[in-house]
């Protein structure tokens, strides 16, 4: 063969998987590892805690979420990207290079789907490769997502692609309910009732199957679809006046954090983070050029994606967090199927001159975004471990099960066995009752806290670090 026995889709695929591999690595080697926040440390912990023994229930644990729901319970998180991480750390063990190694093979592979979608960009979005060493499921939605539209792409009358896209959507929702988004594009890509009744049927029977059971015991909280709570990364009160029927104190309240969001944006947001949100903003329009030359299908599918895109950023501006590298998270997901309508239909040498001008501009933002990265998750491993190796020194090397340690994440990761509630109530009466509610082998208290001198006369509770003056932290074991 002229080709040396490679068809040209095959060797360009070879090639961009291995311009993947020397991005990875080469990256890689230069970053730090493990994990630093806390969600990091949530899935993670929970994983191991699925690999080892086949249950989802949480090992963090927030003391309102125990008061509300009891003890145990799942996390507030959808729990796909905890059973996929789960069973790859079955294969690969129970370490921190399991969730990278999870994450490359979601990225090489988002790569070939964007690929095979007639784009070849994605290698350098701004976001993707940093995010392969976070553990968190981005990566893998995107993928899923991807893999989801393709299979839906696919020509014939055969309802093998219906099923494989319901497939592969109904795993993209158990990871994150945000890939309901990209339900209109994979409903339009269907082209026929058959194959529509397929997908729905498809889709249906994973929702019900494994969604709904495997959601039912989640914490409250503002990751929780169905039980979301308040805090400042959720807009409860809007989401709590609409269900009420208050329609226009639930306007009034979205107007407010639009706003707020608004504001952060122009006064609080780094120049990497404002550059990747305005590539981000930019695509949705450079895809549009050449609207009308399109097939009808693809004129569709694009307005599909594009009406997803838009629901994302009006929740984003109008109940979650648009800066702080929040809004960036929701948005990953969606930005990589649009790129194939980048080029016009007619491809003229000034869109490759454009191409090779943002993939430059991407570029830079990658350098950017790494340098931001790794000074966020030096100083946060730098805490966790500080305040880890001080909560070592007073507790025994194991014999207990559960501790009250406020933000207590690497310790948790670090002592397999040990359940942590990393969040405690500000009143005795609350504590009390998180008591009743629960048992836990050592409580730590802030070392200014005003609960501390109440807690020093407790007979239910010894004092760990009496002796030393200005502790950071009252450490007590709970002796009944």
């Amino acid at each position: 063969m002229d080709n040396g026995g490679w068809r040209p889709g095959a060797r360009a695929d070879l090639v961009l998987a291995a311009a993947a591999v020397v991005l990875l690595v080469g990256y890689g080697l230069t970053v730090r590892q493990g994990p630093a926040l806390a969600d990091e440390f949530i899935y993670l912990a929970s994983a191991r805690h699925f690999a080892e023994t086949g249950s989802l229930d949480a090992r963090y644990y927030d003391a309102s979420a125990i008061l509300r729901r009891g003890h145990p319970h799942q996390d507030v998180h959808t729990p796909g990207y905890v059973l996929v991480l789960g069973l790859v750390m079955r294969l690969l063990g129970s370490r921190w290079g399991a969730a990278v190694g999870l994450n490359a093979v979601a990225y090489v592979a988002s790569a070939l789907l964007v690929h095979h979608l007639a784009a070849g960009l994605y290698l350098v979005l701004p976001i993707y490769l940093p995010y392969v060493f976070w553990a968190m499921p981005e990566l893998l939605l995107g993928g899923l997502v991807l893999a989801a539209l393709l299979a839906a792409a696919a020509r014939g009358e055969t309802v093998r692609g219906a099923v494989a896209a319901g497939s592969f959507f109904g795993l993209a929702l158990l990871v994150r309910e945000s890939a309901m988004f990209a339900l209109p594009a994979l409903v339009v890509l269907q082209r026929r009732r058959r194959r529509t009744r397929v997908f729905a049927a498809t889709a249906a029977a994973w929702l019900v199957l494994t969604y709904v059971p495997l959601s039912i015991r989640r914490a409250p909280g503002g990751a929780n679809f169905w039980d979301p709570v308040g805090g400042t990364a959720f807009g409860y009160q809007a989401v709590q006046a609409a269900r009420g029927g208050a329609l226009a104190r639930a306007l009034l309240l979205v107007a407010a954090r639009t706003m707020a969001n608004v504001r952060s944006l122009a006064s609080g947001t780094t120049a990497t983070e404002l550059g990747i949100l305005v590539t981000f903003a930019l695509v949705p329009p450079l895809a549009c050029r050449g609207l009308r030359q399109r097939p009808e299908l693809a004129r569709a599918v694009l307005l599909a994606l594009l009406a997803g895109y838009a629901a994302v950023v009006a929740l984003l501006f109008g109940v979650y967090v648009v800066g702080q590298w929040s809004g960036l998270r929701y948005l990953m997901f969606l930005v990589p199927p649009l790129l194939p309508f980048l080029w016009p239909p007619a491809g003229r040498r000034r869109d490759v001159v454009l191409a090779s001008g943002l993939a430059l501009v991407l570029a830079v933002l990658v350098v950017g975004a790494r340098a931001t990265f790794e000074a966020y998750k030096a100083s946060r491993q730098r805490r966790q471990a500080n305040l880890t190796a001080y909560v070592e020194k007073y507790l025994p090397a194991g014999g207990y099960t559960r501790v009250a340690l406020p933000n207590g994440w690497l310790f948790g990761w670090s002592h397999p066995g040990v359940e942590v509630i990393t969040s405690l109530p500000e009143s005795i009466g609350e504590i009390r009752a998180l008591e009743r509610k629960v048992w836990f082998d050592y409580l730590a208290l802030p070392g200014d806290s005003p609960l501390g001198a109440a807690w020093d006369e407790r007979v239910r509770y010894e004092r760990q670090n009496a002796a030393e003056a200005d502790a950071p932290l009252r450490i007590y074991r709970r002796l009944r």
